[in-house]
């Protein structure tokens, strides 16, 4: 951390695809007026999830390429603060965490995750006598901090999608993955260019509607190809594949929060 860097200005990225019931219940309980910019990015909602966005003037840009990844990528040239949160309403992550991870941004931490593994935290399947979920992120967690982790940077939650970056963090990751496993990417780049991550503990709620889109097998074999990629590239590189993708704003889009 910096102190050069601090009073960072700092975007909200929201991240939706069909997630109409969620952003009724949860945008109205978000402080939008934390933020210097507020943005989101349509998965091609087949439902009235523009329209919701639209009601809380969140600017709304259609995702041109399929997948978690691209959404994400397809938001950093939108983007025109020092760093931004992704957050997606659906539930799961708490809007009362987005302050706190905005002030730690601004503050000079270029990468902060809320995390659902650390003490004070709680996770979605710590009432599960089978904890399927929690186990596979440990395991994946402990994957990356032993293959790529060095000079006392670790990780502990790395399929939680929620979290802050620095503009300048994310640009030297040189991010590349379209698909699920952009989460597990990014904790890697962190780790591999010494980029501090930061973690906070966070309570992990349950979605407000429908199931999630990420089916555990496919998704560990995902993240599993992933890592082998990393390995191949260098434990200690990060060298994109892929320019950035631009996105294609929605219709009658509003005007920024």
């Amino acid at each position: 951390m910096n102190s050069s860097d601090q009073n960072r200005t700092v975007a909200l990225a929201l991240i939706a695809r069909n997630e109409e019931v969620g952003i009724r219940e949860i945008l109205p309980r978000i402080e939008l007026s934390v933020f210097e910019q507020v943005l989101a990015i349509d998965g091609n909602s087949t439902d009235n999830t523009v329209a919701e966005l639209e009601k809380f003037g969140v600017a709304t840009y259609r995702q041109k390429e399929r997948g978690l990844g691209a959404a994400m990528i397809e938001a950093r040239p939108r983007i025109t603060t020092d760093a931004f949160i992704f957050f997606h309403p659906d539930g799961n992550e708490d809007p009362a965490d987005l302050p706190k991870m905005a002030q730690l941004l601004r503050e000079g931490h270029d990468f902060v995750v809320a995390s659902r593994m650390i003490k004070g935290a709680t996770n979605e399947d710590d009432h599960k006598a089978v904890k399927l979920r929690k186990w596979a992120n440990n395991g994946f967690a402990l994957l990356a901090n032993v293959l790529f982790a060095h000079g006392g940077n670790r990780t502990s939650d790395v399929t939680n999608g929620f979290r802050g970056i620095s503009t300048a963090a994310w640009d030297r990751m040189n991010l590349t993955s379209y698909d699920l496993t952009m989460d597990y990417q990014m904790v890697i780049r962190a780790l591999k260019l010494g980029i501090p991550i930061t973690e906070f503990p966070t309570h992990e709620g349950h979605r407000v509607c429908g199931e999630t889109n990420f089916a555990s097998m496919p998704t560990g074999v995902a993240e599993l190809k992933l890592v082998w990629r990393e390995l191949k590239m260098g434990r200690r590189t990060a060298q994109g594949l892929q320019a950035p993708l631009e996105p294609q704003p929605v219709a009658h889009q509003p005007t920024a929060v």
